[in-house]
């Protein structure tokens, strides 16, 4: 079992599933929670059919299995549950998806943990867990997910912190293709794992809005199964390392 996870990206997974007891939420069966996370589960119900339409429309895709989301009552039992760091939002695999307690005290911030997450979801059952995470590069994954959620799950770093970076050349490394287990980000020694995802959501979000056309033509080739250089350069006419200098250039001239 594979786990990618806001801040923290793939993982091997040891799932505690035995010693943990959920309920499940009675308006929507594919909701569990455990006792004390009642409001995340609701929270998450309220923002359940947003965040799938949202993933749906963004990323020209459906999604082909049930999902499962479980909410958790505090840092420490989702932490064990999904094998991350307590300083984790939110995990999913490529059916379920898992809510840190942590999001109790951060309501606002649920329907963007929970639509980035989705945005995993979602390609992952398009391509399988292994190639999703092998295939595609890891900025490109978490780019994704946080232009798709709006910025959620990119929200530690600002906009102004982050262009300081880039201008800097303190940015991710443009790979184009990806790794089973992500031990490391992919940049410089000494990227902050916050400016490596708000990097990655500006750039994504920047491709989408600027070339919409060959963006969309990335996505669905890309969930046909094309390789992600060859189809990125067909898509765009270009590699990625010099559309990720075009868009720096942008941002030298704000």
């Amino acid at each position: 079992m594979f786990i990618t996870a806001s801040g923290c990206g793939l993982v091997g997974s040891k799932v505690a599933r035995f010693t943990s007891d959920f309920k499940t939420l009675p308006s929507d069966g594919c909701i569990l929670y455990e006792k004390g996370a009642e409001a995340l589960a609701e929270e998450t119900a309220r923002s359940l059919p947003r965040a799938i339409k949202t993933v749906e429309s963004r990323q020209f895709g459906e999604f082909k299995e049930p999902i499962k989301i479980y909410a958790f009552a505090d840092t420490k039992s989702f932490a064990k549950f999904v094998n991350v760091p307590e300083v984790i939002k939110g995990a999913a695999t490529r059916n379920e998806v898992y809510l840190s307690g942590q999001l109790l005290g951060k309501m606002g911030e649920v329907q963007g943990v929970l639509t980035h997450e989705l945005s995993h979801v979602q390609l992952s059952q398009s391509l399988g867990a292994v190639t999703f995470n092998r295939v595609l590069p890891r900025w490109f994954r978490e780019g994704l997910a946080i232009y798709i959620a709006d910025g959620g799950g990119a929200t530690n770093a600002t906009e102004t912190e982050t262009i300081v970076q880039f201008q800097l050349g303190n940015h991710f490394a443009p790979e184009t293709d990806g790794a089973l287990f992500n031990l490391n980000l992919p940049g410089p020694k000494g990227l902050e794992p916050k400016i490596f995802y708000r990097q990655s959501g500006m750039f994504v979000q920047f491709m989408a809005i600027n070339h919409p056309e060959q963006f969309k033509a990335l996505l669905k080739g890309l969930q046909e199964g094309k390789n992600f250089e060859a189809e990125f350069a067909e898509c765009f006419k270009c590699k990625v390392d010099t559309m990720l200098q075009a868009f720096i250039g942008t941002l030298r001239r704000t």
